[in-house]
């Protein structure tokens, strides 16, 4: 029997010292999620004009692309319009992320709320089906109806105030999970070592 117990604890010892390992390797990634979490909690309007340059940046290189190969086409003597119209496109949508970066933030919440909006009046006939089903019905429906009609408008109404609270959001989701995986970590260290 205590040489069963002894070769349970072994094989649980070395399970646990590779499962330390394996967190070990993950514990850098952690150290950086709590970095990130922290930075767009604290500023994340800086954080989203920051990702939005970095995507005007990607953007006008594009642009770029498609400029030297309507260049090139035109040397050829092959046309090359297309290019040239993505060229400019892009380069208007680089220029709109370099120079109002609020404006591309603000896109995504103010589609998301008009979509809500949609789905809110869409559900605005379903009220006046379930009105006479009962009380509970009617709020179910009431809810179902009001809740994406309001944020919704919200949403559509303060697009880039909406990108900001998403942002902070995403960052204090990091800085949670970065934070539990070094406590995990070292209790798994601790008890084991």
């Amino acid at each position: 029997i205590l040489i069963k117990i002894k070769n349970r604890y072994v094989v649980r010892r070395k399970h646990m010292e590779k499962y330390y390992e394996i967190r070990l390797s993950s514990i850098g990634i952690a150290v950086c999620m709590v970095v990130f979490g922290i930075l767009l909690t604290i500023y994340p309007e800086v954080s989203g004009i920051i990702f939005t340059r970095g995507f005007a940046t990607v953007v006008l290189l594009f642009g770029l692309l498609h400029l030297w190969k309507y260049t090139r086409a035109r040397k050829f003597e092959m046309g090359g319009t297309g290019n040239l119209i993505a060229a400019i496109l892009l380069f208007i949508l680089s220029a709109i992320g370099f120079f109002k970066p609020e404006v591309i933030l603000s896109f995504l919440p103010f589609v998301t709320g008009s979509l809500l909006i949609v789905d809110g009046f869409v559900k605005i006939p379903l009220i006046k089906e379930m009105w006479d089903w009962g009380s509970e019905l009617r709020w179910s429906a009431l809810l179902s109806a009001g809740l994406p009609l309001v944020l919704g408008i919200i949403l559509a109404s303060y697009p880039f105030s909406a990108a900001t609270l998403v942002i902070r959001v995403f960052g204090i989701f990091l800085l949670v999970d970065g934070i539990s995986d070094i406590v995990r970590s070292n209790m798994v260290r601790k008890n084991n070592f």
